[in-house]
Formats: structure tokens, sequence, C-alpha cells
């Protein structure tokens, strides 16, 4: 298990109405071929909780799922420089970054399946600068 340097909890998008400035939280969805509600997620990533290293991570997710399909992008900046392969992104089962105990583990259903998160495609490889962007 590698040390866990950034985190985001992920939520619905909010959409702002052009007559307000007030933004409004609401389920951003989209049609596929068969006509399944797609949901979208958002997470902005920041340290995280209890990380005492150099990094100052930050970026973002989007999670575009249904019932059948996962679409999964990042963009992280302020990682290792150089990361890879073996450097990881997952979804865990905790809905807070305040405080390292309530992360939690690594999220998937259902849970006598093989864990996803442990597997090459959630890895990434970082560049000199320490940035790295992905999809799977």
């Amino acid at each position: 298990d590698g040390v866990r340097v950034g985190c985001g909890v992920l939520l619905e998008p909010e959409k702002t109405s052009k007559g307000s400035k007030k933004a409004k939280k609401s389920q951003k969805t989209k049609k596929t071929k068969s006509s399944t509600a797609q949901r979208v997620l958002n997470a902005v990533i920041g340290t995280y909780p209890d990380y005492d290293g150099d990094l100052i991570v930050s970026g973002d997710i989007e999670i575009t799922f249904d019932e059948y399909v996962i679409d999964f992008r990042f963009n992280g900046k302020g990682l290792e420089a150089g990361c890879g392969p073996g450097c990881g992104v997952h979804i865990h089962t905790g809905t807070t970054c305040s405080d390292a105990d309530l992360v939690g583990g690594h999220y998937w259903a259902p849970a006598d399946t093989e864990d996803p998160w442990i597997n090459d495609v959630t890895y990434y490889d970082s560049d000199y600068f320490g940035n790295a962007i992905g999809q799977f």
C-alpha cells in the first residue's frame, strides 16, 4: 500500500441558471443509445488528510456512469515526479477528506468480487513535474 497524498469527495455537478448567480445542485444526466441515463460525479482533489510530506497535490476527477459502464477521467498536479508504474487513483468508501480514519477502504460492489482498484488499469505515470492525466 502506497502513501496516500490526495483526496477529493465525489459530488454531483452544480449548475448555475442564467438568471441567477446562485449555484443549484442538480443531477447531470446524458442519454445513451439504449436510453439509459448516465450520472456524472466530480471531485476536486486536494491534499490527503494527515499527509505530512512535501507534495502539494491538486487536480480533478470526473466519473460518468450508468448501471453498465463507467468512464473515469483524472487530472493531477503536484504528484511525485516520475512516479510509475504503480502510482494509483482509487474510489474509497468514505464521504469526507477531513479525517483520514473516515476516508475508508477501496469502494466496489459487489464486495464478493475482486477489488478493481488494485490492477494496472487504475495506475498512472506522472511526468517530470508531477503531472498526470488519465482515463479508464
